[in-house]
């Protein structure tokens, strides 16, 4: 009897103890991995950014199996390069073993772009890891994607590497009929110019 109790009193306390867990916000997942994957391969990330800092290039995407992209900043804009090559670019990502990346020189560091997803305040956010210090930019919380339609934040993950967020008012969705948008758009929110 007395075992059947316990039995009892545990199942009660494991039910009621789930009730109480929250599940992550898609931002709060992708935050997560961002810091994991940096954490797991922080190595192969900084020899990565290191040659690509090496070239002239401004920014690299590639897949194993696949030409790479290399791009440069042309008049403010990442212009694709048709004739260029990095294979020390590549051969670092096979030696570290990085089956693919999108890598983009962004102030005095470089971002290593992971997701993009819309926020329930009504933006596109973009997250990236950035390798580099940001001085000048606000560290995340809700209340600052909550009060900006536009902005950037970050968190740092160690002392090399931050998550990086820039995000945007997504102004199509309040054509799309998106409630949560269009009362953002009655609030005078906006896209930059």
């Amino acid at each position: 009897m007395v075992l059947k109790f316990l039995v009892a009193a545990a199942a009660l306390l494991l039910l009621s103890a789930c009730d109480k867990m929250q599940t992550l916000s898609e931002a709060e997942q992708i935050e997560r991995t961002i810091r994991q994957e940096v954490n797991r391969d922080v190595k192969g990330l900084n020899a990565l950014t290191e040659v690509a800092a090496a070239t002239d290039y401004d920014g690299f995407a590639w897949r194993r199996g696949e030409k790479i992209q290399i791009r440069q900043r042309l008049a403010g804009e990442l212009a694709l390069l048709e004739q260029a090559e990095a294979p020390d670019v590549i051969a670092t990502a096979v030696k570290h073993r990085i089956p693919s990346f999108s890598l983009v020189r962004y102030q005095q560091g470089w971002l290593v772009v992971f997701r993009t997803y819309v926020s329930s305040h009504c933006q596109v956010v973009y997250a990236y890891a950035y390798r580099g210090t940001l001085p000048d930019t606000l560290q995340c919380a809700e209340d600052l994607f909550a009060s900006q339609a536009n902005g950037k934040c970050q968190s740092p993950i160690n002392d090399e590497w931050q998550v990086f967020k820039e995000w945007f008012f997504a102004e199509s969705l309040v054509a799309e009929g998106s409630p949560v948008c269009a009362a953002k758009a009655e609030q005078g929110w906006q896209v930059p110019q």
